[in-house]
């Protein structure tokens, strides 16, 4: 997902400063992809749960870039986390990289977008973040709480001209769940029963013109918003 924004906002014309905490390779790929397309583009290694990181980081995209005007919000990830079964590491790691790291990301952007006059945050939420799923507590404590950090976010910043929105995908086929796709006994069968007939399974790519949106002027007056790309999964049970 990560991966679609950054080629997808290049394409429009946007400098792209990608974030990862890791996986150096992956990133480099990015940005190689990218500059052999014309683009203007470079990774930063941060982790997102550590506000102190965070911060030296952002402040110095700002200055290889000259200012920063959008922000997404995409770090995240999904862990089984049963009732009974789930650590404190599990809950934590969960909850601090989707929702801890929301906030301190988006702190350490405010400052540059206020001297710009004005910015876009888009915050990636979750279906999850509207109907609970089984066996995923805190993900989908984080993804709920993403919505409504989002509308106290928007009330706060309109004043400086920041737009904030959720972006809330369906069921994106990605390396994240993958396993849980091939591997997890009752996971395919349960979101087929959800959606119904048809292809619930979303590529990655099919956000990126609704992460577009969101970020350009054609959305100045949308904020606070939770859009759904989802096809139609979170509209109710089929049948």
């Amino acid at each position: 997902m990560g991966r679609s924004y950054c080629e997808r906002f290049a394409e429009e014309g946007a400098k792209v400063a990608l974030i990862y905490r890791s996986d150096a390779d992956a990133a480099n790929e990015v940005t190689r992809a990218i500059d052999a397309k014309g683009g203007t583009s470079k990774a930063y290694q941060c982790d997102v749960t550590k506000p102190g990181e965070i911060e030296s980081t952002f402040a110095r995209i700002a200055e290889d870039f000259g200012g920063i005007d959008i922000l997404v919000n995409n770090a995240g990830i999904y862990l089984f986390t049963p009732i009974g079964e789930t650590t404190e590491e599990a809950w934590d790691r969960q909850i601090n990289t989707s929702l801890k790291g929301i906030f301190f990301c988006t702190q350490s952007a405010v400052p540059h977008m206020k001297k710009r006059g004005g910015g876009k945050i888009i915050n990636i939420g979750s279906i999850s973040g509207d109907h609970g799923v089984s066996g995923s507590s805190a993900y989908c404590a984080a993804k709920g709480a993403t919505k409504m950090l989002t509308k106290a976010m928007c009330l706060e910043l309109r004043e400086h001209n920041i737009q904030v929105n959720t972006l809330s995908p369906g069921c994106i086929e990605t390396d994240m769940n993958k396993g849980y796709r091939e591997e997890t006994e009752g996971f395919m069968s349960s979101v087929q029963a959800r959606f119904g007939k048809g292809n619930p399974w979303l590529q990655p790519e099919e956000l990126a013109g609704t992460a577009v949106y969101l970020a350009s002027a054609d959305s100045d007056s949308v904020t606070g918003a939770n859009i759904m790309v989802d096809r139609g999964y979170a509209a109710g049970r089929a049948g």
